[in-house]
């Protein structure tokens, strides 16, 4: 994680989870082009559920939203496009979030709960692909 990606977390963090009851699943940002802004505008996938403890919701809901950066500042923008509507993604299994949100680009941060719910996804759908063995091993005997 680069300097940036760590401020940009710190953000998040300070933004979206002052209570400490939020957990973030994945996180990811990419630079796109606006043509209307002085700076660099980066677009930012997050995937986010509810905690309690150490209990991690088995739901999550994830947005895009917006930010301006440089070396020494991260700015929220374009909040009309973002802030006030319903997530793009709203309560579906945590299984999904990291896919979800590597459609933009890999994403920078995964925590472990992200991470293991997409492998148990994985090995799901890849037992789920192999055919089943059959029934009677004799059927015409």
């Amino acid at each position: 994680m680069n300097k940036n990606q760590k401020q940009l977390l710190a953000l998040l963090e300070s933004t979206f989870n002052p209570q400490d009851d939020i957990h973030f699943l994945a996180i990811a940002e990419t630079q796109i082009q606006v043509y209307d802004k002085e700076r660099p505008v980066h677009q930012v996938r997050v995937a986010l559920t509810f905690k309690e403890g150490d209990t991690v919701n088995p739901y999550y809901d994830g947005t895009d939203l917006f930010v301006t950066m440089d070396e020494n500042s991260i700015q929220f923008t374009l909040e009309k496009d973002w802030a006030d509507g319903p997530p793009a993604v709203e309560g579906s299994p945590i299984e999904l979030a990291l896919g979800w949100v590597s459609e933009l680009t890999p994403p920078f941060f995964v925590s472990p709960h992200a991470k293991e719910a997409a492998e148990r996804k994985a090995i799901t759908s890849a037992n789920r692909s192999q055919p089943a063995p059959p029934t009677d091993p004799n059927p015409w005997f």
